[in-house]
């Protein structure tokens, strides 16, 4: 009995909470999501697979997945991605799938300063199964009926949406915003109409050197520190955090959080602790991240599991030419080959 009673609120929660995108904690790992601005990022060629298991004490949990791949073509500025994404709410009751097309333009305003504009176009699905689901009226003492009364709502709805970005990178900093969902679509598997509010994103970041000595030979350390906020109808939440990487080994602890605003009455806005490992080596760049969680679901979550592997593939055309574009001097987005562009070494 409790079995299904956890199924049935899971799905409730998963239909009430939809109103928000999933997060990642793995931003720049997986930048693609987070703007179109990223497309081409790197200079080259670039894949990207990313897996993120939310709160797996519960008998539900939330999955997502992504895939993307963009390239940055050198003899046009441009930069060009695609994404395909897919979320499993409640074992896969209420799932949410999408392809996005993304264009971005590297733009030198000066020799240390440029930007990248960057939209997108999203064709999405979100379906409903209602063979995984148990209602009330189906529930008795000694058995579980095979039909319900409950009026059901449509199994699936597509709809188009679009994206728009601009990033700006000087020297060793960096900072951007995303507008998500512009065209404020529909995604209600009821009657009525129920549009997704507008995702607004902003982040901001700077990196930094540290030389140290180990012996008679000088090791070349590196700081990151960056901010991102992310804020869709009346839910906001901020990002705080750092990477620090030694030779091919990548650390990183993030804050999830704004602890000074009320979600709800008597509910602080905290909601994890991030802890990363990863390494980079040649073309390949794997990161793995728990999020260990700080609210009051902290007894019943059991945190979150994110991982991502990228491959990355620099231009010969860009590896010759004289006029090189500029890289977001973050060690998700620096790829592991040597460093071709002056402002970001």
């Amino acid at each position: 009995m409790m079995r299904i009673v956890t199924i049935v609120s899971c799905f409730i929660v998963s239909i009430q909470l939809y109103a928000q995108d999933p997060q990642f904690s793995h931003l720049y790992a997986n930048p693609l999501y987070l703007g179109p601005s990223f497309a081409g990022s790197t200079g080259g060629s670039r894949i990207t697979l990313n897996a993120r298991d939310q709160w797996t004490a519960v008998a539900k949990e939330y999955v997502s997945y992504s895939v993307s791949a963009d390239h940055y073509f050198s003899g046009t500025n441009s930069g060009g991605g695609l994404m395909l994404f897919r979320d499993h709410a409640g074992d896969g009751s209420l799932t949410t799938s999408s392809a996005a097309l993304q264009y971005s333009y590297s733009i030198n305003v000066s020799e240390r300063f440029s930007l990248r504009p960057g939209i997108q176009f999203t064709y999405a699905q979100r379906k409903i199964d209602y063979s995984e689901l148990t209602f009330g009226d189906q529930i008795s003492i000694e058995e579980i009926k095979d039909y319900t009364i409950e009026p059901q709502l449509e199994q699936s709805i597509t709809y188009i949406d679009f994206a728009g970005s601009l990033m700006g990178i000087y020297e060793n900093y960096w900072f951007g915003f995303t507008l998500d969902h512009i065209a404020r679509p529909n995604h209600s598997l009821m009657a009525s109409k129920i549009k997704i509010p507008v995702r607004k994103v902003f982040y901001v970041g700077s990196k930094y050197h540290i030389d140290t000595r180990v012996g008679k030979k000088r090791v070349s350390e590196l700081l990151y520190v960056m901010m991102h906020f992310n804020q869709q109808d009346n839910f906001n939440q901020a990002f705080l955090g750092t990477y620090y990487t030694r030779q091919q080994y990548i650390f990183g602890l993030w804050y999830r959080g704004i602890p000074f605003l009320k979600t709800y009455e008597d509910y602080k806005n905290n909601d994890a602790c991030i802890f990363m490992v990863g390494f980079r080596q040649h073309n390949l760049t794997c990161l793995y991240s728990y999020d260990f969680t700080i609210s009051k679901l902290i007894s019943d979550s059991a945190g979150s599991h994110e991982l991502t592997v990228t491959w990355n593939w620099k231009s010969e055309r860009l590896r010759r030419s004289k006029k090189n574009m500029k890289v977001v001097p973050c060690p998700m987005q620096e790829p592991a080959w040597k460093k071709y562009d002056s402002q970001t070494m």
